[in-house]
């Protein structure tokens, strides 16, 4: 296998960002409310679940992950711009996340909602990390 070389500070930056957008996609100022009532949760619910801080470093190392391998998966293009950034982030979305999380949501009887939140999510986030990822290299 060939190496692929990174840039670790656009890793990093994609990653935060991808954090970031995840913490405003489940606040108030976004989908909160229709997360919650999807849930059939309360925010002091959430609150009284406990494990946030977990929750917050799982979901951030997670994060840096997924901003590392859709970097190289956006190395692999020639030559980046931001359009070959959009495409691979959509194609790694489509193809290894919105493919393999919808299973469960429909086996296992969940919500639609949800998953169309959470899918919707990881697409912007994708999009916003493969842009990011193919002009910053």
């Amino acid at each position: 296998m060939s190496e692929v070389n990174v840039n670790y500070w656009a890793v990093l930056v994609a990653g935060a960002v991808y954090f970031v957008l995840g913490g405003l996609w489940y606040s108030p100022i976004l989908f909160a409310k229709p997360w919650l009532a999807a849930l059939g949760k309360t925010a002091e619910q959430i609150r009284q679940q406990g494990g946030a801080v977990g929750a917050y470093v799982i979901s951030f190392i997670g994060s840096l992950i997924s901003a590392f391998v859709l970097a190289m998966f956006v190395r692999m293009q020639a030559p980046a711009s931001l359009q070959s950034g959009l495409t691979t982030g959509f194609f790694v979305w489509f193809g290894f996340v919105a493919t393999t999380v919808a299973p469960p949501y429909f086996y296992e009887d969940r919500s639609k909602k949800i998953y169309l939140m959470y899918a919707g999510y990881t697409l912007v986030g994708f999009l916003l990390m493969g842009g990011l990822l193919s002009v910053w290299q």
